[in-house]
């Protein structure tokens, strides 16, 4: 089964400085959706790489209105 793009996006936290996925809204102590490095998610997502963007470009999204697109 194909893996949603949206998917394969990391955001860094700039409270817990791990990395969560892109659609995450959620208390940052959620074990299921904090990593340590996008090595580790894309290794649960069994894909070779992640991108990885900004918290800025989390807040500057959900300001936007936008949650679920990229």
């Amino acid at each position: 089964m194909p893996v949603d793009p949206v998917d394969l996006i990391l955001y860094e936290c700039g409270i817990c400085d791990c990395y969560h996925p892109w659609n995450f809204c959620g208390d940052c102590r959620d074990d299921s959706n904090r990593f340590g490095s996008p090595e580790e998610y894309a290794a649960k997502m069994d894909v070779p790489d992640v991108e990885v963007r900004s918290m800025d470009d989390r807040v500057a999204a959900d300001l936007e209105g936008e949650n679920e697109n990229t």
